[in-house]
This record gives C-alpha cells, sequence and structure tokens, in this order.
C-alpha cells in the first residue's frame, strides 16, 4: 500500500514538471514570435483625426500612422469613423521617442480586429508607402499590401494612377505631392556630398533622384551601381529643374528589374 502512494506520488510529481517545462516552452515560444517591427499593444481611445495621417486620443496624445501617406480622400474619412472607437496602440519598436512635432509614432489596431490600420489603408488603395522609420524589412508587409491595392486597382490605384513616368512632360503638375516615379537610370552624377539619379540626358529639364553621400554609404546596394537600371522612386516631388525627389531611406528606391530594394547593411543599423 505505502508503495503504491510513494509510486502515485512521484508521479504525480514527474506530470508536475512536465507541465511547468512545457509552460515555460509556450511562454519562450511566445517571445520568439513577438512582432519585432512593432511593441505590444497599449489600449486606448481614439478622440478623432488631428491631421494627415495622424489620430488623436482621448488623453490628448498624438499618433502619427507610421510612414504612410495619405493617397485618397477616403484615407481621411477613414480616420474620422475611428473617433469614439477604442483601439490598440503599437509604436515602432525602433523609434520609441516622438517626432518633432510631438507625435507617437506607430500604428492602431481597432477593436475587435487583428490588422492595424496602416495596413487596412494600404490594402484599400487608399495610403503609399512612405519609407521613414521603419526598418526596410519591417516595411515588407507594407509594400505587399500596396501591391495588393495595385494588383486589385483599389483606391488610388483605380482613379489617377499614382506612379508616374521620369519622362512625363506633365509631372511637375505634381510638385508637392508623394508620388511614385518610374524610369531607367541614365547615369550617375556625384559630388562631395550628393549622389545624383539621372533620368535624363539633361539634369536641367529631366527628372533627378538625389542621394546624400553620407546615408547612400550605409546601403549594401550603392545607389552608384544603378545606371541602366529600372527603378520605382518614392517621395516628395519637389520644383527643382525637371523636378527631384530627395531618397533618404532605401525603401524609397525599387529595383523593377531584379524586384529588390536597396538595404542598409546590417552594421549600420
Amino acid at each position: 500500500m505505502l508503495s503504491r502512494q510513494r509510486t502515485r506520488g512521484v508521479v504525480l510529481w514527474l506530470a508536475s514538471v512536465a507541465l511547468f517545462i512545457l509552460a515555460g516552452t509556450a511562454s519562450a515560444a511566445r517571445a520568439q514570435t513577438a512582432d519585432p517591427c512593432f511593441g505590444p499593444a497599449e489600449p486606448v481611445t481614439i478622440a478623432g483625426p488631428a491631421g494627415p495621417m495622424t489620430l488623436a486620443l482621448d488623453d490628448g496624445r498624438l499618433v502619427r500612422l507610421a510612414d504612410i501617406a495619405a493617397a485618397d480622400p477616403a484615407a481621411d474619412r477613414r480616420l474620422e469613423a475611428m473617433a469614439g472607437q477604442a483601439a490598440g496602440l503599437r509604436r515602432v519598436a525602433a523609434f520609441e521617442g516622438a517626432d518633432r512635432h510631438g507625435r507617437i509614432v506607430g500604428d492602431v489596431v481597432p477593436k475587435d480586429t487583428t490588422e492595424g490600420l496602416r495596413i487596412e489603408l494600404l490594402s484599400g488603395g487608399l495610403a503609399l508607402v512612405d519609407p521613414a522609420v521603419i526598418s526596410e524589412e519591417c516595411l515588407e508587409t507594407s509594400f505587399a499590401a500596396e501591391r495588393r491595392a495595385e494588383g486589385a486597382a483599389k483606391g488610388v490605384w483605380s482613379q489617377h494612377h499614382p506612379v508616374l513616368s521620369a519622362n512625363a512632360s506633365n509631372r511637375l503638375e505634381r510638385v508637392g505631392q508623394n508620388v511614385l516615379v518610374e524610369g531607367t537610370v541614365m547615369d550617375v552624377g556625384r559630388s562631395r556630398r550628393t549622389i545624383f539619379l539621372n533620368f535624363g540626358a539633361d539634369w536641367r529639364s529631366d527628372f533627378t533622384a538625389m542621394v546624400a553621400q553620407r546615408t547612400a554609404g550605409k546601403w549594401v546596394d550603392a545607389p552608384v551601381t544603378l545606371t541602366g537600371a529600372r527603378v520605382r522612386i518614392r517621395g516628395v516631388l519637389e520644383a527643382w529643374n525637371g523636378g527631384l525627389i530627395k531618397v533618404e531611406h532605401p525603401a524609397q528606391i525599387e529595383r523593377l528589374d531584379a524586384s529588390s530594394r536597396p538595404r542598409l547593411r546590417s552594421d549600420s543599423r
């Protein structure tokens, strides 16, 4: 009798140890699968829109939806519809502070959903990817959502196509707007501080993309290697000569002939 009790006790002890190990393994698995791009969700209530791609919280804080730009008027209406709703606030993991306007940079996940508002706007064609603070690896899901909208001709992709040809004669009509410009890099010019990607024979009248030397030195695929490459460049079009986009993030340049974008070196992050 005593032997059977001792055996039962040993079995129960072993079962407890097994459960402890399984619980620890599950916790470790959850930690390993945690999103490396955005932090954990903080419960918040949305007060309403507070500027381009910006939401005000009921506690007075402002949240800028990270690395997207409105591309369709319906984007503003979607932000207006968030007023009074509960949501989860997720900060960009690599950008813990506030931007120069004092706004939190991140995403909001509406209550009872699993998809953030950023991806919703991109996949609906209401916004475009606008690389700024999110790493190129973490932007992959954003680009995938944008491509889905482009392929399905949703939102802005069904109306005035946001992609401009580098040779379009009317490109300067879009000055001040966030645009995508496609073309072939004719040649690459360099100065002490700047790299110029020229899309025509005369830089004074043709479209140009400009990359700071201090930034280009951190990229895996140097911009100086892009001569002859067909690319898509995104950013705000400026009225400089035949039009200019300043490239400050590797994900602003997409190589269409190689289906890849220039990347930062791992030792530069």
